[in-house]
């Protein structure tokens, strides 16, 4: 009987037809696709087959930006200078003109240039903002380095070439959303506080008005992107800090006073406009063309923005140049 019964348990199991085994999960089910989702899909920096994208390094990037107080500080930082320094401006206007005068009874020398003191009022906070944006350039990449989370970033993407472009797009897609809120709210409050005084530019400043509001943006995302470039040429946080404020701060101070010991020197004026703060307020300025300039050659407003461009890209390359090929320690 034992052996009989065998015989029918076999032949049972060998009759019993084979169905989809649903313990067991299979390449490509529902189950693993669904696993292999994260819970916030615009943020996957991998495409469904496991292969790297620049766009998912760019949402990676975001995230980690997202996820640090500094980078939130930083950012508010640079918005609200810019109405704050358009409210002392207009201020310290209405006190040059009088306390208890209108805008429109200024002096008949200052006439003329109400519409420079508007868009100079507009504009006044990049100036502040530029520090703010260069250090958050820097701090982009060196505090990977100072947290030692560099090693797991490059571990999930060893494309060094890919994770610094990434870096530098997100980079500069938040400074240049924070600059550009900051800058509207400052024109609608120099509206608010010298009215009229947007119009009847002067000659040699054509289009000052479009230069401010939509290029004075991205002059800070340059900046920005400076500040990363000298982050990754120096891999710390006080050296990268360090050597961009000695390009906009030191450099303009030092060639000042040799222009001040050597009164002759067209040369050093010429250097003097050529750093990266004084092209800022040369671009900002919108100057066209400008015969009263004074000694040596000064750049127009475009001539100004290009040479920045070149600054920035000299600091990217040197440091895109010393990431890819240094040790990480």
């Amino acid at each position: 009987m034992s052996a009989d019964n065998g015989r029918r348990a076999r032949r049972s199991r060998r009759e019993v037809p084979a169905g989809t085994d649903y313990a067991t999960p299979r390449h490509g089910s529902d189950f693993t696709r669904l696993r292999r989702t994260s819970g916030l899909p615009f943020l996957d920096s991998r495409r469904p087959s496991g292969q790297l994208t620049l766009s998912g390094a760019v949402r990676g990037e975001l995230r980690k930006m997202f996820s640090l107080r500094s980078t939130w500080v930083l950012l508010l930082i640079i918005t609200l200078l810019q109405p704050l320094s358009t409210g002392l401006m207009a201020r310290a206007t209405r006190v040059l003109a009088g306390l208890d005068r209108q805008i429109d009874d200024f002096p008949a020398h200052l006439l003329s240039a109400s519409s420079d003191v508007f868009w100079l009022a507009v504009a006044s906070g990049l100036f502040p903002a530029m520090i703010m944006a260069g250090i958050l350039g820097v701090l982009v990449l060196t505090r990977e380095f100072s947290g030692d989370t560099i090693e797991s970033t490059l571990t999930a993407n060893p494309r060094r070439g890919m994770v610094l472009l990434a870096k530098g797009l997100a980079l500069a897609l938040l400074t240049w959303l924070a600059a550009q809120v900051g800058l509207l709210f400052g024109w609608i409050l120099a509206t608010l506080l010298l009215p009229g005084k947007s119009g009847a530019l002067p000659a040699c400043k054509p289009g000052l008005a479009l230069i401010d509001l939509l290029g004075g943006p991205l002059m800070l995302v340059l900046f920005a992107l400076m500040g990363l470039g000298l982050g990754a040429l120096s891999r710390s946080k006080a050296g990268g800090i360090g050597l961009f404020l000695g390009l906009t701060v030191v450099l303009p101070l030092i060639l000042c006073l040799l222009r001040g010991l050597i009164p002759h020197a067209g040369w050093l004026q010429t250097l003097f406009r050529l750093t990266p703060a004084s092209l800022l307020g040369t671009f900002l300025s919108g100057l066209g063309w400008a015969p009263e300039a004074g000694i040596g050659w000064w750049p127009t407003w475009w001539q100004a923005g290009l040479i920045l461009t070149v600054w920035t890209a000299l600091c990217r390359a040197l440091g895109t140049l010393v990431f890819r090929r240094a040790d990480i320690v």
